[in-house]
């Protein structure tokens, strides 16, 4: 088991966002999570990111990418700490050699390698997104953590970037408004109304019919 809620409820000020969740995950799981906006989605991927930090990517909302930096440096930023200053201040003007045929991989993956060398605030939403994405998987963490991480990609990148998402991580908890993602791609299905989780079943034993409820 990675991650762990026994009844836990949520409150910002006076407002009840999430309601005695209970939630477990099993390591090796791919878990989509489902509602409408305001459900407490993004809470509850907080809660969770929060077990186990130095194990998990994550990809909220915000992206915090670096206006001014390149799509390589701001890849690169991932794995800052590793190394030394003076590679660091170097790798800004020079982009190191290995890490750039790394990160050019990764780039290349998600179709953005055209795009490296490119300031991030020239890029489009879609770019931006698959940018903090190839952050995360430069980071080469077994757990990924995903907040709408395909919401601005066409279905077809949408699709080619989720199952790039699923295969390069061991265990996978990903907030998504599509439901049919949802249904084909993931191991397990929970759904949120209301802060309350109401679904949570294998994809085989839901139906469109029962996730469009969530959204009524």
């Amino acid at each position: 088991m990675i991650f762990e809620l026994r009844d836990i409820s949520f409150s910002y000020h006076t407002k009840r966002v999430l309601d005695k969740i209970n939630l477990t995950v099993e390591r090796g799981e791919k878990l989509a999570i489902v509602g409408a906006s305001g459900v407490g989605k993004s809470t509850l991927l907080n809660l969770l990111a929060q077990q186990h930090p130095d194990d998990i990517a994550y990809c909220t909302q915000e992206r915090n990418l670096v206006t001014g930096l390149s799509c390589y440096n701001n890849i690169y930023l991932a794995k800052l700490a590793e190394f030394g200053a003076l590679q660091n201040l170097c790798n800004l003007l020079r982009p190191n050699p290995q890490e750039l045929q790394r990160i050019s991989l990764i780039a290349e993956q998600l179709q953005i390698a055209d795009k490296l060398h490119h300031s991030v605030e020239t890029l489009s939403g879609g770019q931006q997104q698959r940018v903090a994405i190839a952050r995360a998987f430069y980071q080469q963490r077994s757990i990924f953590i995903g907040d709408e991480p395909v919401s601005n990609l066409d279905s077809v990148t949408a699709r080619l970037v989720l199952k790039a998402i699923l295969k390069r991580h061991q265990s996978c908890v990903i907030a998504l408004h599509d439901r049919t993602m949802a249904l084909t791609y993931f191991d397990r299905v929970v759904g949120l109304k209301q802060g309350k989780i109401v679904i949570d079943a294998k994809p085989a034993d839901i139906s469109m019919q029962v996730l469009e409820q969530l959204y009524l």
